[in-house]
C-alpha cells in the first residue's frame, strides 16, 4: 500500500511540475507578445518597463531573450534615447555576436545594429605542418679531394599552439610556441665508387611573435591574410653519424652520437607568409604558407674544428650554413571572446 501511495505521489508531483512549466512558458510567450503589441502601438515607455520586468522575472531561452532585446533597442531608438539604444545594441551583440539582421526586424533596431560589427578579441589556435629547408652555405672546408658539391636533403615537421590578441579588425598579434624536428642528410661524392654521408636529427623549440594583417575582399567567410614576425629558436638536442660507403663493399652504419655542443643552440629568425582563413562562427580553419631565415648559422663556426673524431676519422669538417625554410601548415582557431566595435567610432 505504501509503495502504491509513493507512486501516486510521484506522478502527482511530476504532473504539477509540468503544469507549472507550461504555465510559465505560456506566461512568457504572452508577455513577449504584449511587448510586441505595445511597441506596435507606439507605447515605448511601457515597452521598456515590460522588457525590464520580463528580464527580471522570467527564465528566458536564447530566442526569447533575443526577441525581448530587439524591441528594447527599437523602443529606446524611437523614444529618442540614442545612447541607451547604443548600449542595448552593444549588449545584444555581446550575447549574439553572429546575429544577422533580418528584413522583418524592427527598422530602428536594424538601423542601430547597422552601426556596429563584432570581432574576436582573444583566440587560441593550433597548427601542424611540414618544413623544407635549403641551406645557405657560408663556408665549406674540404680535407680530401671531392667530386662536385655537397648535396643536402633537409626536411622536418612542426606542431604549434598560438595565443592571439586582436586590437583591431584587420590586425592581430600572436605568441605561438612551437616544437620542430628535422632530419638532415648530406652526401658528397669522394670518388667514382665512394660517397661520404653525414646524417643528423635535430629537435628545436621556437617562440615566435607574429603580426597578422587581415583582408576582406570576399566578406567575412573566406579571409586571406599576410603575416610577419621574428622568433627565438633553441636547439633542444641533436645527434649525428658519418660514414663513407663504396660500391661493392659492406658498410656498417654507426650509431648517432650527441653533437649538440657544436651548434648555435640559441638562434633567431625572421619570417613571413600568407594564410587563407575560413570562418564559421567561433571556429576558423586555415592553411598557411611561410618562409623564414635564420640570423645565425646552424653549426657554430667557432667550434668547427673541435670534433676531432669527425675530422680525423671521417675527414670531414661541418659546413657553416644558415637555414632558409619553407613551411606549409594547416590549423584551427577558436575565438574565445568577442568585442563590439562602432563602425564610425560612435554609435548614433
Amino acid at each position: 500500500m505504501m509503495k502504491g501511495f509513493l507512486h501516486i505521489f510521484l506522478m502527482m508531483t511530476i504532473a504539477i511540475a509540468a503544469l507549472q512549466t507550461a504555465h510559465a512558458q505560456g506566461d512568457t510567450l504572452s508577455s513577449l507578445q504584449r511587448l510586441e503589441d505595445l511597441y506596435s502601438a507606439g507605447k515605448y515607455d511601457q515597452v521598456l518597463q515590460l522588457s525590464q520586468q520580463i528580464g527580471d522575472s522570467h527564465a528566458l531561452t536564447k530566442d526569447e531573450n533575443l526577441h525581448r532585446l530587439k524591441f528594447t533597442v527599437a523602443a529606446y531608438k524611437d523614444f529618442g534615447y540614442r545612447r541607451e539604444a547604443d548600449s542595448a545594441a552593444r549588449l545584444f551583440f555581446e550575447k549574439y555576436p553572429f546575429y544577422e539582421i533580418k528584413p522583418d526586424d524592427p527598422q530602428p533596431f536594424r538601423a542601430t545594429l547597422g552601426n556596429y560589427y563584432t570581432m574576436p578579441k582573444f583566440s587560441v589556435w593550433m597548427a601542424a605542418g611540414v618544413r623544407m629547408v635549403r641551406p645557405v652555405l657560408h663556408s665549406m672546408r674540404q680535407i680530401v679531394d671531392t667530386v662536385g658539391s655537397p648535396e643536402y636533403d633537409i626536411n622536418g615537421y612542426s606542431a604549434q599552439i598560438g595565443f592571439e590578441y586582436s586590437p583591431k579588425r584587420m590586425l592581430s598579434i600572436s605568441v605561438a610556441p612551437s616544437f620542430a624536428k628535422y632530419q638532415i642528410e648530406r652526401k658528397m661524392i669522394r670518388s667514382e665508387i665512394a660517397t661520404f654521408r653525414y646524417n643528423e636529427s635535430c629537435k628545436v623549440f621556437e617562440l615566435p611573435v607574429i603580426a597578422e594583417m587581415m583582408m576582406y575582399p570576399w566578406g567575412n567567410d573566406f579571409v586571406p591574410s599576410i603575416y610577419g614576425g621574428a622568433q627565438l629558436k633553441y636547439i633542444i638536442a641533436t645527434k649525428s653519424n658519418a660514414y663513407t660507403d663504396a660500391i661493392g663493399t659492406y658498410t656498417e652504419v654507426p650509431a648517432k652520437k650527441d653533437d649538440t655542443d657544436y651548434k648555435n643552440r640559441t638562434n633567431y629568425s625572421v619570417f613571413g607568409g600568407a594564410r587563407l582563413n575560413y570562418n564559421h562562427r567561433r571556429i576558423t580553419f586555415f592553411v598557411d604558407f611561410g618562409v623564414s631565415y635564420d640570423i645565425k648559422p646552424y653549426n657554430d663556426p667557432d667550434k668547427k674544428f673541435d670534433d676531432l673524431t669527425l675530422m680525423y676519422k671521417n675527414l670531414y669538417i661541418r659546413d657553416v650554413f644558415s637555414m632558409l625554410e619553407y613551411t606549409a601548415k594547416i590549423g584551427v582557431e577558436v575565438n574565445l571572446q568577442y568585442t563590439t566595435i562602432a563602425k564610425h567610432h560612435y554609435g548614433y
